[in-house]
């Protein structure tokens, strides 16, 4: 049975008599290590430990030659020059004088796990590098909804994790944008279908800046919700005005119906002239950054966005909450 573990699990096991300073290590040892059978198995096997983690264990034998338990984990080079990472556990036996006549210990290669470990945090700081550099805020929740982390979400918005915490981000949003938010989160949440949502978040220094949230729940094998976990990006300037010219009289004329708006209410609205709105609409004409601003905005306030999706593909987003029949 002893073998088998050995052969299988990558473990040897040792004994090492305090009188007479004698280390005797089992054929596992001897596979862990790579040494050789020798008289002198103690003195080679402390030449074994990797330079870089001497002086973490020049207490080592010292410790163990006083019987003292020990568990420590480090690197050895063996003779064949491969590195391995190990781990000592000790256990003192004691002579019929009642104090410590041997030390048994096992010794296990842990070059595996300490790897796969190394790995996974390694993968772990690239993601989170990466998600720094393209992300303003990251955020999780529990699975009833509360905001449970935002990291940066602070340094965006200036509202602290007991500001923030529960709906507390909300009131970074802009007013106008803050229902179809939470009406999006709480279909999400319902659902189990991934969260998007797009809205005005009021900065630091007090501006308005679109961005784009996204966020999915992390699952149970049972399918039940772990966590949620999700993204806020910045939204380009560039990308809010991405509507062709030519499709912008069509989207204009389809959002005033959903509304009910007549050309002249549209004008009011937005302090655009009626005629600007009817060359939009009827001649496709192409208008000035500050007028297209002005309109865009205008149905952003009522509940209504346009969006290009892809190439050749528009839409106009609509808040059911206001326009449940649309």
């Amino acid at each position: 049975m002893l073998k088998l573990v050995e052969e299988r699990g990558g473990v040897g096991f040792w004994s090492f008599d305090i009188a007479t300073r004698r280390l005797w290590g089992s054929q596992g040892f001897h596979r862990v290590t790579g040494l050789p059978l020798a008289d002198d198995l103690r003195s080679l096997f402390r030449r074994l430990i990797h330079p870089d983690d001497q002086a973490g264990q020049a207490d080592l034998w010292d410790l163990i030659q006083l019987g003292h338990a020990v568990d420590r984990e480090f690197r050895i080079i063996r003779p064949d020059h491969t590195v391995r990472w190990v781990a000592l556990k000790t256990d003192v036996v004691l002579g019929p004088d009642a104090r410590p006549a041997r030390t048994d210990g096992v010794l296990l290669d842990t070059t595996a796990p300490h790897e796969a470990r190394e790995i996974t945090a390694w993968m772990q700081g690239r993601q989170t590098g990466v998600l720094r550099a393209v992300t303003a805020a990251t955020w999780s929740a529990h699975p009833a909804g509360e905001i449970e982390m935002a990291a940066g979400w602070e340094q965006l918005t200036g509202q602290s994790a007991a500001e923030m915490a529960g709906l507390g981000w909300l009131d970074a949003l802009h007013p106008d944008d803050r229902r179809s938010a939470l009406a999006a989160w709480q279909a999400a949440r319902t659902t189990g279908t991934p969260y998007r949502a797009e809205y005005r978040i009021r900065g630091a220094d007090g501006t308005y800046r679109r961005f784009s949230s996204r966020g999915a729940a992390q699952t149970e094998p049972d399918g039940s919700v772990r966590e949620w976990f999700g993204l806020v990006l910045a939204v380009p300037e560039d990308a809010r005005d991405a509507v062709p010219d030519a499709a912008l009289g069509p989207l204009i004329r389809g959002a005033r119906a959903v509304i009910g708006w007549s050309i002249q209410d549209l004008a009011a609205a937005s302090g655009v002239s009626g005629s600007s709105v009817r060359r939009m609409e009827e001649f496709g004409e192409s208008p000035r950054p500050r007028i297209r601003q002005a309109v865009r905005q205008t149905f952003e306030s009522a509940g209504i966005r346009f969006s290009a999706i892809g190439a050749d593909r528009i839409a106009i987003e609509i808040d059911l909450l206001r326009f449940p029949r649309s």
